[in-house]
């Protein structure tokens, strides 16, 4: 079976898009990768060396004259030429759904009217799909609440990490984590829909308190500078270290104590599924997938409220027995339910039955 990979090649949607066009291959598929919105990137090409990607209107033409059995859309905005070859061509479409678009957490004018646009081509498109599938509940009641969509829900699904060195405390040492120091960790974009500004204002607490405790965040973006400028007015500077990018995430991942994701409306979080993976206990907010994704490997706090989140990751650093349980139980939670294998099996079965209803 041949199929077009239509979606987005940055972020979370580039590691979906590698991970699943890796897996179809292995196990006999043909797939492209077309990125119709988007221009060639020698770094996007490096990056996905042993697949077919192709960008703006090479993709586009492919998508309209390639022979595929199949194309599977990730983006609702793009699925319109999808839609067409579908109507003209007699193949079906599969579209996954994976977030709900919030422009009104946006600050610039150019993503508020992308997000605009995503939401009426939900509106407008989505019904023709042959299937549709969700990446968790949450979006799936979205869907259903909003639009009146009916989907299934398949849950995002990475490699286990085998990377072994640096160790924990080398990494530690390297990061110059002192001994008996509680790391915090966030990875992410500094955005409001990620809310890093509630986690820093707790984590400030923290340290006005008198905890030992240290803040990793990987990640920028619109909010960066309002975030250093806090930091500098916090007087955090020795407690919060910043890194825009890290090529390899294990070395972070590896020496932290707890991962905190204080997202609203968190449509899944890729990023829990890694540290579940390296056992970090999870702390995540009460609105959207961050409690479906985490289970009993995760405890929550009230979206945006800096002080119910600072007493939860008291409780975090005070209780090392609790960590360890955490800890415990989310990787548990990822090897049975988010394994790469679980959801390149689930979408060939969803590509099956479309091909043969």
């Amino acid at each position: 079976m041949r199929i077009g990979l239509v979606t987005n090649f940055r972020g979370g949607l580039k590691e979906f898009a590698t991970s699943l066009g890796q897996g179809l291959r292995s196990k006999g598929f043909e797939v492209d990768i077309l990125c119709p919105a988007q221009p060639e990137s020698p770094s996007w090409r490096r990056s996905a060396v042993d697949l077919s990607v192709h960008f703006g209107f090479s993709a586009l033409a492919r998508i309209f004259a390639g022979r595929y059995d199949l194309m599977h859309c990730n983006i609702a905005s793009l699925s319109l030429a999808p839609i067409l070859k579908k109507k003209l061509a007699n193949i079906p479409v599969v579209e996954t759904f994976h977030g709900f678009p919030q422009w009104w957490l946006e600050p610039k004018i150019v993503d508020k009217a992308s997000y605009v646009a995503e939401f009426g081509a939900v509106q407008a498109l989505a019904k023709y799909a042959s299937a549709r599938a969700s990446v968790s509940n949450f979006v799936r009641l979205a869907l259903q609440e909003v639009f009146g969509l009916d989907s299934s829900v398949i849950h995002n699904g990475i490699a286990h990490c085998p990377v072994q060195v640096p160790t924990r405390q080398q990494s530690r040492k390297e990061f110059e984590i002192e001994n008996g120091t509680i790391a915090i960790l966030f990875v992410g974009r500094l955005h409001p829909a990620k809310d890093p500004i509630t986690l820093l204002r707790a984590f400030e607490i923290l340290v006005k308190q008198g905890k030992k405790v240290k803040l990793l965040v990987v990640g920028s973006g619109p909010l960066s500078e309002l975030f250093h400028r806090e930091i500098r007015e916090r007087r955090l500077e020795a407690t919060v270290v910043n890194w825009n990018y890290l090529p390899s995430l294990h070395q972070v991942f590896s020496a932290a104590d707890v991962f905190c994701l204080p997202s609203v409306n968190e449509a899944f979080g890729i990023v829990l599924l890694e540290a579940m993976d390296h056992f970090l206990p999870l702390l995540v907010s009460d609105s959207g997938a961050g409690m479906e994704i985490a289970g009993s490997g995760g405890i929550s706090f009230r979206t945006g409220d800096a002080v119910d989140l600072s007493n939860k990751l008291t409780q975090l650093v005070e209780d090392s027995a609790l960590r360890q349980h955490l800890g415990l139980e989310g990787r548990r939670r990822f090897q049975d339910h988010f394994g790469l294998d679980a959801m390149i099996e689930a979408y060939v079965r969803v590509y099956e039955k479309v091909r043969n209803p």
